[in-house]
């Protein structure tokens, strides 16, 4: 892709972090409100998860830690100290993994000190055996340290087809819930005051403009925009749907739903 073509980043999914046993008893919880896609294990044998599948294409991850696993390794996991039951992540993906060099370019042009790391391999394999392969691109500041989770979007960028990994598409029954969520309309992320600035140059980068997403389904609204506001360190979602009002996603998780 040309560097003086548009390339808007595409929302992939927004991460929440769960203890094991809440992913095992999460059908249970979110009955009469949201529809289970499977999930799977991850390559590193750390975390596995259950998603929520969204008719614009977008997914919520639902991850957890098995609770077996070394205390070390789950620290040096760049989800491992955060805290659960909250939103902790989340991610933009591209048409093809060689766009990201143009994000890239965009990053290193901009008026921040963060960068972005090169795709690296990562994957996971559903329970039906389908193995699924994907790259990863995480945010480094100026000393080369990784930045907190969630502060700036993470790249995933498939290497197998993204309909095997997000199929909402193929199997569109589990993306009618009976709440009513279209989608997510709207990222909010939550900063300290003090970073306002610096982040602000690096989503500059990330857009080339407005900062505004597409989705996966090409549905297309002037509000799937993304915010900066200042707090503590926190991610907010607004949802697209026909009934405004709020969904508890997690016991003391509520998220908003307006309409489009």
């Amino acid at each position: 892709m040309s560097n003086n073509t548009p390339l808007i980043p595409i929302l992939d999914h927004i991460v929440v972090l769960v203890s094991h046993k809440t992913l095992l008893g999460i059908a249970e919880h979110i009955e009469g409100q949201f529809f289970l896609a499977p999930g799977g294990d991850h390559a590193d044998g750390l975390t596995t998860n259950r998603l929520i599948l969204l008719p614009d294409g977008v997914y919520l991850e639902l991850i957890a830690f098995f609770d077996d696993i070394d205390p070390e390794r789950r620290q040096q996991h760049r989800w491992g100290n955060e805290a659960e039951g909250t939103i902790i992540d989340w991610a933009f993906t591209l048409p093809t993994e060689s766009d990201f060099k143009l994000i890239q370019k965009r990053i290193g042009d901009a008026d921040t000190e963060f960068s972005y790391t090169d795709p690296i391999p990562g994957g996971r394999t559903k329970p039906d055996g389908t193995v699924l392969k994907w790259a990863v691109c995480t945010s480094r500041d100026a000393q080369g340290s990784t930045v907190a989770p969630g502060s700036l979007p993470f790249w995933c960028l498939d290497r197998t087809p993204r309909a095997n990994r997000v199929p909402y598409e193929v199997e569109p029954y589990l993306t009618q819930h009976p709440n009513g969520v279209q989608g997510v309309l709207s990222v909010s992320v939550q900063i300290p005051a003090s970073d306002t600035s610096k982040f602000k140059g690096a989503y500059d980068g990330i857009f080339g403009g407005d900062w505004r997403y597409q989705v996966p389904s090409g549905f297309k609204s002037s509000q799937h925009s993304v915010s900066l506001t200042e707090g503590e360190r926190s991610i907010h979602l607004v949802f697209r749907g026909p009934r405004p009002g709020q969904v508890e996603l997690l016991p003391g998780l509520l998220l908003r739903i307006e309409s489009a």
